[in-house]
């Protein structure tokens, strides 16, 4: 991909497959559904699917054009050794600043007020304070303020502490939490609150 492309994506279907090739239908666009040309020595990232829903990834490369019972592409494929299980997540995130406060349960964390990056019904990712003694591992109170469409929902949770990741470029640190024992009213406000952000990206042409 050529420097400051737009990454498009593709979907196709595999016909055959053997130790070293893939046999695929011509890939159509995922934005206009619409098949395109693609010169051989063309390299993808490609992923696919299985029954179980496990998803892999792979480089790849077009190394052919055959006519089988449809016409189809041959690309390389590097054998199961090659193959990259790619972790899904287990809930829809939506890049959000949300406000929260947060201070450790037995007060040996000084209480602080920030904001999310990101959400889910299973955590959030929060902006640190310049000065801050979060650590890996640490288990803290969140109190997030979520806001719905119909009316503001205030949630407590206790979170863990993924990890802390450093700052770049003078930008602070940040630090993924994962909730722990989440309620199921809780869970299904802020899984509303994301279908609701991801519905606005999409009328905004961002999503």
């Amino acid at each position: 991909m050529k420097p400051n492309q737009t990454k498009v994506k593709y979907k196709c279907k595999i016909e055959e497959i053997d130790q070293h090739q893939l046999f695929v239908t011509y890939p159509s666009n995922l934005r206009t559904n619409k098949s395109e040309f693609f010169m051989v020595g063309t390299k993808f990232h490609a992923s696919f699917t299985t029954k179980d829903k496990s998803t892999y990834a792979f480089e790849t490369e077009l190394v052919d054009r055959m006519k089988q019972r449809i016409p189809v592409l041959v690309l390389s494929f590097p054998g199961v050794e090659g193959l990259k299980k790619i972790q899904r997540r287990e809930y829809v995130r939506v890049d959000s600043a949300i406000d929260i406060a947060v201070q450790h349960p037995t007060g040996t964390l000084s209480p602080f007020n920030t904001v999310t990056t990101d959400i889910s019904a299973g955590g959030c990712a929060i902006t640190l304070p310049e000065n801050h003694n979060i650590e890996a591992d640490m288990k803290v109170t969140c109190w997030l303020v979520l806001p719905l469409k119909e009316q503001i929902r205030y949630i407590k949770q206790v979170a863990t502490v993924i990890r802390v990741i450093k700052g770049e470029k003078g930008m602070r640190d940040r630090a993924p939490l994962k909730f722990m024992d989440i309620s199921e009213m809780d869970q299904q406000n802020i899984l509303r609150y994301c279908f609701e952000e991801q519905l606005k990206f999409k009328k905004n042409g961002l999503l």
